[in-house]
């Protein structure tokens, strides 16, 4: 894998490098610059032999990660520890974890002392293949998901690809669900690649580095033109819609990239429904996307909850529910469709023929 750069309008330009010696590496920055690392506790229990600091006065900051610590409050309780641990202006702040260690410390370092460097090293597939780049931070307000945020990209990323080897089938299959929406989006080519591959992608863990490095560089084509969302970058909310109200209605039991997988799918369908593709082109990548497809079913007693939170999107314009719809691999397309009975019918009827 090769390193590359990222052009952005918020800092110029930020570093993706790959490394194989995760232990040297950052004793290495740990010496060469005054840092204090922020750790997912359950990252640091799997790694405390590489990540354990050679010198003890590092600093270090252990923060639990999950999508109930995604918030202000909690945020506010890490700048109390940063304070305790004599923070400066100077200090880089050096991130270790999966996307909610990301958004934490991305939110954090952008509003501290008025904003101040962080780097990254992510350790789940999601990061490594998608949060990593691209500029966003999110955190949670109320029941509101990723309400509120900013544009901060880290000064430098660094992938290991070692962080992999712990991760389970379903972290692996979450994963799998937001890459295969950048490939779907780019064509059909990688998404059939990985569908033909799926059990080896699953299990072998030498087989990731290929599709995270063509993942982020789908992604960087499209996050160098339009780094603040404004306009082509919206395709990436490709199963996003769809996928966050599932992640919410089930309390998140279903991870955020299989989410996606339903959405995708969800989104395909209502495609068909209206004209956008034919039968043929939904069967093709139905087929792809069910490999990664977890047990889940709209129902009668769902539903309204289901429809109660896409209507909490943010990309929703008064009664009409903003998502990304498909003409097929490759060419997706933003688009306002009524909350209705006639929406709220489809979805039943896809969960009825698909999910039953």
């Amino acid at each position: 894998m090769s390193d590359f750069v990222v052009s952005s309008k918020v800092k110029g330009a930020y570093s993706v490098h790959f490394i194989d010696d995760l232990q040297t590496h950052m004793r290495q920055l740990a010496a060469g610059a005054k840092v204090i690392f922020i750790v997912d506790e359950k990252v640091d229990r799997l790694f405390s032999d590489a990540l354990a600091p050679e010198n003890p006065s590092v600093r270090r900051i252990l923060i639990e990660c999950s999508e109930e610590h995604k918030t202000i409050d909690y945020c506010k309780e890490v700048i109390r520890r940063l304070i305790a641990a004599n923070v400066r202006k100077d200090d880089c702040l050096v991130a270790v974890g999966g996307g909610i260690t990301q958004d934490i410390v991305a939110f954090i370092s952008s509003i501290l002392f008025r904003g101040q460097d962080w780097k990254f090293y992510p350790t789940t597939l999601l990061a490594q293949c998608d949060s990593c780049i691209g500029s966003k931070s999110s955190i949670n307000f109320d029941h509101f998901k990723n309400l509120l945020g900013t544009f901060n990209p880290p000064s430098e990323i660094f992938i290991y690809p070692g962080f992999l080897e712990t991760l389970s089938e379903s972290e692996i299959r979450s994963g799998i669900g937001e890459m295969m929406h950048y490939f779907l989006s780019e064509g059909i080519g990688l998404a059939q690649e990985v569908s033909d591959r799926f059990e080896q992608v699953l299990h072998d863990r030498s087989a990731l580095p290929y599709l995270i490095e063509n993942s982020l560089r789908i992604k960087r084509a499209i996050i160098q033109v339009d780094e603040f969302d404004t306009s082509i970058r919206h395709i990436f909310n490709y199963g996003h819609t769809f996928g966050h109200a599932i992640e919410a209605i089930t309390h998140y039991a279903i991870p955020h990239g299989q989410a996606v997988t339903i959405g995708m799918d969800l989104a395909n369908y209502i495609s068909l429904q209206r004209g956008m593709i034919d039968r043929t082109q939904f069967d093709r990548m139905h087929a792809i996307l069910e490999k990664n497809t977890p047990s889940f079913a709209f129902t009668e007693s769902n539903i309204e909850s289901y429809f109660q939170a896409l209507s909490k999107d943010k990309k929703n314009k008064g009664n009409k529910l903003g998502c990304i719809l498909t003409f097929g691999p490759g060419k997706l397309e933003k688009v306002f469709i009524d909350m209705d009975e006639s929406l709220r019918n489809t979805i039943l009827q896809y969960s009825e023929t698909y999910h039953s």
